[in-house]
């Protein structure tokens, strides 16, 4: 299965979860079950290995920052959830956070949040990212077999020595002045982040 692929399924998933942000991660989840229990097992496998690294390409400081500043603080299992959560939103979002995470300032979720509107951790999507392990049970009645046809059919881990060498900057600023509670703990904690 390639991106592409990877990225119809997805975007038929987000197209029949609905409009709307309440109880967004469930939506997501139960829609994309839906499309891939209709898969063989081995395409199956082969999607989770794209939705992986659709993720993956989103760990970076920046889009940690976003998801800091949007929750008013994120741990690393939160993260995870806000990167799939950021694959959730659709390809054309995805391809905007990955060229700037600042551009988040525009979607509407993220104005219902600093409103008060919806809660801070509408976007971090837990549930959604393991609908390829609910779907792989569905499919086998089987949990351990999914980690060990993964294990087989992912790409070697990336070398060592692809990370930005030198400080790291990140000027969310339109973010920023959305959340300025979390603005102020970020540049206590993350300043080197920041650049305070």
């Amino acid at each position: 299965m390639d991106t592409a692929r990877c990225w119809e399924l997805v975007e038929a998933a987000r197209e029949r979860a609905g409009p709307g942000w309440p109880d967004l991660d469930h939506r997501l989840e139960n829609a994309l079950v839906e499309r891939l229990v209709r898969l063989p097992v081995p395409e199956l496998i082969a999607f989770e290995v794209r939705f992986a690294e659709l993720q993956r390409r989103l760990d970076r400081p920046d889009v940690y920052l976003a998801a800091y500043l949007i929750g008013n603080g994120c741990g690393d299992d939160p993260f995870t959830d806000f990167r799939a959560g950021l694959v959730g939103l659709g390809r054309d979002w995805y391809d905007r956070v990955l060229t700037d995470p600042d551009q988040l300032a525009d979607h509407p979720a993220v104005h219902a949040i600093a409103a008060g509107a919806i809660p801070r951790d509408t976007l971090m999507t837990e549930a959604f990212q393991f609908a390829p392990l609910e779907a792989y049970e569905r499919l086998t009645g089987d949990d351990e077999g999914f980690w060990t046809a993964l294990d087989a059919a992912s790409p070697p881990p990336s070398s060592p020595g692809t990370e930005p060498s030198g400080p790291v900057h990140c000027n969310l600023d339109r973010l920023a002045a959305l959340f300025p509670d979390s603005r102020a703990s970020l540049d206590r904690h993350y300043p080197h982040l920041t650049g305070t």
